[in-house]
């Protein structure tokens, strides 16, 4: 290869070396001139076998850049010669292939060495040689004019900046080359660094490409002079950066992105080299009770548990020694604090700064362990208890497949393990007598998923029958259905049964016709009843026997015989007569005393007595309670008497199964008035009268009670449904058709009824009640003198309406109610003269709810007054505010609404004067609003309220004027400010004379009086310009604005004072 002798003429070194082994493949005489080793001497040897790189550093970052880039571009390096002298210089190298080898083209230019040009003006360099290179140069190589455009580029240059050839480039910017730059500063900037210094190296630059698109560059460029030190051009290399730059911007986003993952870890992530801690998370540290810092530099095996130690120095050595095998392993770490924890540890082998090192994550599991030891330990007792159980326990497949069995039941059926059972049993079919019991049975389970105590047939290995109690459950584990229960041979107790079946002909006879009852009980079961004991309990002798006791007995005597058991178990002597009561099949209790002993019939314990119903006597000892649970005016029932039986009918109706009860809530119909005009004797015998009359109508069907007041109730004694129920309201309405003599007054009464029918939801006697009133009332808002059946409706209105209640409560400590203000405006010119406050509730789930939705429940709940006033601080308070702020509006005033029960507080006046002392509110911008209703209570007493208010300055207002009953007089003798028209006169009062009339009226009424005039509910120009006619003032209404929020309202004073500012 003759490459580098084309430089033969030139002073800088060139050089041409293999790029597989770094070897010389030609030199050009400035090599041998300046390095002092011969063309020969050089070619194949390396120059670090020469000695020339002073630096081997500097020659490992040179190659390794060049690898990368594939070129370089005025490298400032320094080498020797043989000699050892240093030499300075820069480096330009280049890549390119040749015979199928990659070489590279090296050219040193020692520094201080300019361009020595000639006498002939030729540069010292063959053209040629440079231009070979300048075309095939991966890098863009430039020369430009200090003044203008481009003198030369190459092609790699036009290939950055997008244009088709050099000359395309050459010719494209004819101008000054600094307009490529996309910051026309930097350019300047760059070109004055060059003149200044000569040389820039690896300057990064933003430029824009001939499509307009934006990349970065590198940029080294020197100044090219002549011997005078003028520029002649500049000349320099460009290399694209943009991905690079781009995949470094990726690099630092995955770095932080790894960071944060391991930040967050919960796990402990770690790093350790040779035995000492590297790195470890937050998680770790934390886990381990140290920070961060404390960890990192710490002999990890400090905190190796001492009975771990030896497997983790074996693990050390293994990896130290260079095995790549990653580590799974589990060691007890010690804490700060000195308790151990337990990890599991994944490690992998890493490189970290030219040494192995083991780098993975440690999580902990010492409560995982424990949950599995606990786990462990609780299957370990489950199979102690199956595998030592004295019941036979099973587990099979449904189509008969025994899974599982223990010793026990493996030996009931007569086989000697559970092994030889499994090995025996094909089908567990084939071990009942009857193959059909087991076919029902698994049919039962499908839909019940669970049988108890069934009598089954089995046989034996050895083919001997026995009757098993059998129990079973259907569970599904791991996807598939199974079968799990027990078995327990009770082939004695049914024999026994047997037996007992035998010998009671021999008795049954001498007893049947007892008047006492008589019974035999095998365990907690009736083996035989007499006729007497069947009576008594309201049942046929066939159903009681093989009954339960615990199925007869009310939940008190259940008490009492578990008390006696537990005692007698205790070794205490216990009375062997006592008294229990018995719930009858049809509900009914029947007191009986008991009187047991043990008998012994064939080799069993039998339990044998007889019973003796006292429930005549125990009936005549309540009656001398009866004054207790007994109205003493009308004598019927009361209160606690009526929920005690109403409590007994819920409890019988759910043990039978059904709920067939119901109950009439009854409250009399302006009973008030005849103990207001009457007097309270005269009350008093209307409620004898009515009492006698309900008793002797409904004829002992039905419970009757005076539940309270002018209340009673009734609770049907038999079943009832809904048909039955109305039948009886309508029977007692009847009632009140006619008048009633009470003391020579014709008094007629009516009454509203209630209607609860039974229900499973219902778990107390208040429930009932609760939603028999909640229809009682229902039926009085409906006219009186009527009836109403409790629906779902009502109880889910009555639910509503607690739950409204319940959140109103907590509604102002929520801060959850607003203000809203409706702007009070001048017919004449539309100007803003005041604001109705109303209020609004932010309710958190139905949103925003009006007056109309809450204020009544407000009134029954007792929480408007509270209301009343929040409204009215909050009002005062914000209109104080605005005055502040907009002076201007120092006259405008707000009306409040004062209901009736707030104004008749006693306290009205001075708590009023209170929130305008704390407001700071003048009292002439505060209107009080009141409806005609305040006169009610009688002029008087109204007129001293009104006249004490009207002396703190505020201004009184009558709302909805005309809507009401009392006298204009009432009117003309109070101290009112204002009156407002209804807008039930003004939303048709263009088309309704009558209305248009009564406005008018109201208009010439109050300009008589003095008083002002607003008019509420004004929707249409049309509605506004009438009553402008008719002599009103002022108005409100959706034509201006409805209630807004404060800051709305406010938004329209401050539109207004720019209108009149304009203006």
């Amino acid at each position: 290869m003759d490459l580098a002798g084309r430089f033969r003429f030139s002073n800088s070194i060139v050089v041409v070396m293999r790029v597989d082994d770094g070897a010389f493949v030609d030199v050009n005489p400035a090599f041998e001139r300046v390095t002092g080793w011969s063309r020969a001497e050089a070619i194949g040897q390396m120059p670090i076998t020469l000695g020339i790189w002073q630096d081997h550093e500097v020659r490992a970052l040179i190659w390794s850049r060049l690898r990368t880039r594939q070129h370089l571009a005025a490298e400032r390096i320094t080498f020797q010669d043989r000699h050892g002298r240093a030499h300075h210089a820069l480096l330009s190298c280049e890549m390119f292939e040749q015979g199928g080898e990659t070489h590279v083209i090296s050219i040193l230019q020692a520094i201080g060495d300019g361009p020595t040009p000639r006498t002939d003006g030729t540069p010292a360099e063959p053209v040629e040689s440079y231009r070979s290179l300048f075309q095939s140069a991966a890098e863009g190589i430039y020369r430009s004019l200090p003044d203008g455009g481009f003198i030369d580029v190459n092609p790699a240059m036009a290939r950055i900046f997008g244009f088709a050839s050099a000359a395309d480039m050459i010719t494209s910017v004819r101008g000054d080359a600094a307009s490529l730059y996309a910051d026309a500063s930097h350019g300047a900037w760059l070109r004055a660094e060059l003149d200044a210094r000569g040389r820039l190296q690896e300057v990064r630059s933003r430029v824009r490409r001939k499509d307009g698109s934006i990349i970065w560059i590198s940029e080294n460029a020197r100044t090219v002079c002549d011997p005078a030190g003028h520029t002649l051009f500049y000349e320099g290399t460009v290399i694209d950066i943009t991905d690079r730059l781009a995949a470094d911007a990726a690099l630092r986003q995955s770095e932080a992105l790894y960071k944060i993952l391991i930040d967050n870890c919960r796990d402990g992530v770690f790093l350790i080299q040779r035995g000492k801690i590297v790195f470890a998370n937050q998680a770790l540290a934390r886990m381990l009770g140290y920070d961060e810092l404390e960890l990192r530099g710490k002999q990890y095996f400090d905190l190796i548990a001492p009975k771990d130690r030896e497997a983790q120095l074996q693990r050390r050595v293994a990896r130290e020694a260079g095995s790549t095998t990653a580590q799974d392993y589990e060691v007890s770490l010690l804490r700060r604090d000195g308790t151990r924890t337990l990890f599991a540890v994944h490690a992998d082998a890493v490189n970290y700064n030219g040494d192995i090192a083991s780098t993975g994550v440690a999580r902990d599991i010492t409560e995982e362990r424990a949950r599995q030891q606990a786990l462990e330990e609780a299957e370990r007792k489950f199979r102690e208890l199956f595998e030592h159980s004295p019941v036979g326990l099973f587990r099979t497949h449904p189509d008969g497949r025994v899974l599982e069995v223990n010793q026990s039941m493996a030996e009931m059926v007569g086989y000697r393990d559970p092994a030889h059972l499994k090995a025996s049993v094909v089908d567990l079919a084939s071990l009942y007598v009857d193959p059909f019991d087991r076919e029902r049975w698994i049919a039962e389970l499908r839909v019940s998923h669970r049988l108890r105590n069934l009598r089954a047939h089995i046989r034996r290995a050895d083919g001997t029958p026995i009757w098993v109690d059998l129990s079973v459950e259907m569970r599904e584990r791991d996807g598939h259905i199974l079968f799990e229960g027990s078995l327990q041979d009770i082939t004695q107790r049914v024999a026994t049964e047997k037996a007992l079946k035998r010998s009671e002909a021999r008795y049954r006879n001498l007893i049947d016709h007892s008047q006492v009852g008589v019974y035999l009980m095998q365990g907690d079961h009736y083996a035989y009843v007499n006729v007497a004991f069947a009576q008594m309990v309201g049942r046929p002798e066939a159903e009681v026997t093989g009954m339960s006791y615990r199925d007869l007995l009310t939940a008190e005597s259940l008490a009492l015989v578990d008390d006696r058991i537990a005692r007698r178990a205790r070794g205490e002597a216990i009375p062997t007569e006592y008294e229990v009561e018995l719930r009858r099949a049809d509900g009914a209790i029947v007191h009986a005393t008991v009187s047991a002993g043990f008998l012994d019939v064939d080799g069993e314990q039998l339990i044998g007595g007889t019973m003796r119903d006292i429930t005549r006597h125990r009936q005549a000892e309540q009656r001398l309670k009866f004054h207790a649970t007994h109205d003493a005016l009308t004598g019927m029932p009361n209160r606690l008497l009526f929920q005690q039986r109403l409590q007994e009918s819920m409890r019988a109706s759910r043990q039978g199964g059904g709920y067939p009860y119901a109950v009439l809530y009854l409250d009399l119909d302006g009973f008030k008035l005849v103990n207001d005009s009457l007097g309270h004797a005269a009350g008093d015998r209307l409620l004898v009268t009515i009492a006698e009359k309900l008793t002797q109508t409904l004829n002992g069907d039905a419970l009757i009670a005076r539940y309270g007041g002018d209340e009673f109730t009734v609770l049907p004694l038999r079943p009832c449904d809904r048909e039955r129920a109305i039948g009886m309201a309508e029977k007692v309405l009847r009632l009140f058709t006619e008048s009633f003599d009470i003391g020579g007054h014709r008094v007629f009464s009516g009454a509203s009824v209630g209607i609860v029918l039974g229900r499973p939801e219902y778990r107390s006697p208040d429930h009932v009640l609760r939603d028999a009133d909640t229809a009682m009332y229902r039926a009085k808002a409906a006219g009186k003198s009527g009836y109403v059946v409790f629906d779902e409706t009502m109880h889910r209105e009555a639910r509503a309406r607690f739950q409204l209640e319940t959140d109103l409560r907590l509604a102002l400590s929520r801060d959850e109610f607003v203000v809203h203000y409706q702007p009070i405006v001048a017919l004449d010119g539309g100007r803003i003269v005041g604001c109705e406050a109303l209020v609004r509730w932010r309710h958190p789930s139905r949103g925003l709810l009006y007056p109309p939705d809450f204020l009544h429940v407000a009134e029954e709940a007792g929480l408007i007054a509270e209301l009343d006033w929040w409204v009215l601080e909050q009002t005062c308070t914000q209109l104080a505010g605005w005055q502040r702020r907009y002076p201007a509006y120092e006259l405008l005033r707000a009306n409040v609404n004062v209901d009736e029960r707030q104004f008749n507080d006693k306290g009205l006046v001075a708590g009023i004067a209170a929130v305008l002392g704390r407001t700071g509110l003048a009292p002439r911008s505060l209107s009080l609003e009141v409806t005609e209703t305040v006169f009610r209570g009688g002029r008087g007493q109204a007129g001293q309220t009104l006249a004490a208010l009207k002396a703190i300055g505020v201004s009184l207002v009558v709302d909805d004027f005309g809507t009401g009953y009392s006298s204009l007089d009432s009117f003309a003798s109070s101290p009112f400010d204002a009156l407002k028209v209804d807008r039930s006169f003004v939303h048709d009062m263009e088309t309704n004379r009558r209305h248009r009339a009564i406005v008018r009226t109201i208009t010439g009424f109050a300009e008589d009086l003095g008083l002002e005039l607003t008019a509420e509910g004004v929707e249409t120009a049309a509605q506004a310009a009438l009553l402008r006619e008719l002599g009103c003032v002022t108005a409100q209404g959706f034509l201006y604005a409805p209630a807004i929020p404060a800051s709305e309202f406010e938004a329209l004073l401050e539109g207004q004072r720019e209108l009149a500012r304009v203006g």
